[in-house]
């Protein structure tokens, strides 16, 4: 006899929100092995600095590539699959330079984990926001936040053990991919694959019927604007990751040591500040997405006249948390505009926006240090700084204008 699943009771499951956030615990799973490039210049004597560290990015290709196959993934396998087959992927290209460490090898492996990237990162998304509403749905877009940060630590702390082993050594780091795949296999049900609570498909004994499944995924100018405005605040935030250690050194306010230091707490700020997200948007309320871009536009301006070390991670604290609560707020937007049985469509729509915020990042701060005659790191971020204010204004008269957003 075929034991029948109340599928109202597994939503309200802890179960399925952990499988469900598992999603997001490795998504900036590729930092993990940044630190291996110095390593590899020594190994590949024969192979230039910039193609070494086009290593490190080139995954940001794989994972816009992949975003683009994330439609067609889901289309044939669903939602369910189309995550575990994105988690392998990248799993097994993940963990071939530990056992073939020539370059051009690890170039491709690198690629195609991108890829894997891409193609489960927007459903990572689409999964919260089909399957919960209202707190509960704000609260785990929060986590996700959170999770992703959590995970990018642990990574990072786990890779620094393993390089003491050897440079390769540490991309065996990505086999914790198994996590997720076994909490995903476990405990999310592929009958949630085509579900929408948006246009709720349970009958009265908590089975999943007929929904919104046959209605074709879609786009519109609201998206796509909220895609301009992620890409925006992506290359502005890039401000930090680009040329804080090269503020701290040539300020002389300390190492590159210092600024790595430093920078590594941006991890706890995130993981907080996704945990209170929900509480920190009931009371910002409308204007989440305005206060939080101006106390970066703030920060940004005080950190490039900052020469105190205590004073200096303060900002850059304040400055993570703040992306922290910006990010699931503007995500909590995008249900509100994205057509119905289109969040996965919408969120690849995102993600790409968002990783061309972060690959055109240093061409965009080289174009005002030409423009200006001033190519110094402190002149960087304050304009990253600035722009942020400006951008918070702009949301201001956004949401004045516009009375039907919640947030």
């Amino acid at each position: 006899m075929v034991k029948t699943i109340n599928y109202s009771e597994v939503l309200k499951s802890k179960r399925l929100m952990v499988g469900v956030l598992s999603m997001s615990f490795l998504l900036a799973a590729g930092n993990a092995i940044s630190g291996t490039i110095p390593a590899m210049e020594e190994a590949f004597s024969n192979v230039s600095k910039a193609n070494i560290e086009m290593l490190t990015t080139i995954p940001t290709l794989g994972v816009m590539i992949g975003t683009v196959l994330t439609g067609v993934f889901s289309n044939y396998l669903g939602k369910k699959k189309s995550v575990l087959a994105g988690l392998i992927i990248a799993l097994v290209s993940g963990v071939v330079p530990a056992f073939l460490p020539q370059y051009w090898p690890i170039f491709i492996s690198r690629l195609l984990f991108g890829v894997g990237m891409g193609i489960f990162n927007p459903l990572s998304v689409s999964y919260i926001t089909d399957l919960y509403v209202g707190d509960r749905q704000r609260s785990l877009l929060g986590y996700r936040n959170a999770a992703s940060n959590l995970g990018d630590a642990i990574m990072l702390f786990v890779a620094g053990i393993l390089i003491n082993l050897g440079w390769n050594v540490t991309y065996l780091v990505f086999f914790v991919l198994l996590i997720p795949i076994t909490l995903i296999t476990l405990f999310v049900p592929k009958e949630f694959d085509n579900f929408d609570i948006r246009n709720s498909a349970l009958d009265e004994d908590g089975q999943i019927g007929d929904g919104a499944s046959d209605v074709k995924p879609s786009t519109n100018l609201k998206v796509i604007e909220l895609g301009i405005v992620f890409m925006l605040i992506s290359m502005l935030y890039n401000a930090i990751p680009l040329k804080f250690a090269s503020y701290i050194v040539t300020e002389h306010i300390g190492t590159a040591s210092t600024a790595t230091w430093i920078f590594s707490f941006l991890f706890l700020a995130a993981i907080f500040s996704g945990v209170l997200f929900e509480k920190i948007s009931k009371v910002s309320k409308r204007l989440t997405v305005f206060f939080f871009e101006m106390v970066i536009g703030v920060a940004y301006i005080a950190i490039a006249f900052t020469h105190s070390i205590p004073l200096l991670m303060t900002l850059v604290l304040l400055s993570g948390f703040a992306w922290g609560i910006i990010n699931p707020a503007l995500t909590v937007r995008l249900v509100g505009v994205s057509p119905v049985n289109s969040m996965t469509l919408s969120t690849s729509i995102i993600v790409i926006f968002i990783n061309v915020g972060f690959l055109i990042s240093p061409y965009f701060f080289a174009m005002f240090a030409g423009l200006f005659g001033n190519d110094s790191a402190a002149f960087a971020i304050a304009i990253g700084g600035a722009l942020y204010a400006v951008m918070a204004v702009l949301d201001f008269i956004k949401i004045k204008k516009n009375k039907e957003l919640s947030i």
